[in-house]
């Protein structure tokens, strides 16, 4: 919980605009109460479901950039989220914002099996964050790519994404090997230069 507090604490002061913003939180013996701005337009699941079969790709790049925004923020303030995914994603006044730190680390801090148990959503969590080791913006950069093919498809298999600029981003993106994977500048330029 501690570690937890350190992050929202260090978030509330971030002042950021792609990341849901925490205005304040409260702690007892008993309790903890967030504070965030209220985001009133669903999240990202619901809303890619509603489609049954993904979002357009001009919708798509939209959203794409919103969220690799709001990764470049936080891996900026040295925040790993860890837990990337459509539900970790609201909408508030017709943006998309990154929430939920509840498994978030600090890049400064190791995470092992014996004190992190939590590692992050089946089908987007970074094939590394089982083994318990330090947490690196790779891993947001490959639940990324697993959440590019969400909007595109309503699935997480890349095989089912067709487009090829798209393809060729999520496939670097969700290289087995972190080193592999693209900084987050490079993904919001390709990003970019996907025709909508």
């Amino acid at each position: 919980m501690d570690r937890e507090m350190r992050i929202y604490e260090k978030l509330m002061r971030a002042g950021t605009s792609h990341v849901l913003r925490i205005l304040d939180f409260m702690r007892d013996e008993e309790y903890t109460a967030i504070v965030t701005e209220f985001a009133d337009g669903g999240d990202l699941q619901e809303h890619v479901r509603a489609r049954e079969s993904g979002l357009s790709v001009s919708e798509a790049k939209e959203i794409a950039l919103e969220l690799a925004k709001a990764l470049k923020e936080l891996h900026s303030y040295d925040v790993v989220h860890r837990d990337l995914k459509p539900q970790n994603v609201l909408a508030l006044g017709g943006h998309w914002k990154l929430a939920d730190f509840g498994i978030s680390k600090s890049t400064s801090h190791v995470v092992t099996k014996k004190t992190f148990q939590q590692y992050g959503t089946l089908g987007y969590a970074a094939p590394e964050q089982v083994q318990g080791v330090e947490a690196r913006p790779s891993a947001d950069i490959y639940s990324f790519g697993k959440v590019l093919v969400f909007l595109l498809t309503g699935q997480t298999d890349a095989d089912f994404v067709t487009y090829p600029a798209w393809r060729d981003l999520i496939l670097r993106c969700i290289r087995f090997d972190p080193k592999e994977r693209p900084e987050i500048n490079k993904v919001i330029e390709d990003v970019e230069n996907i025709p909508a």
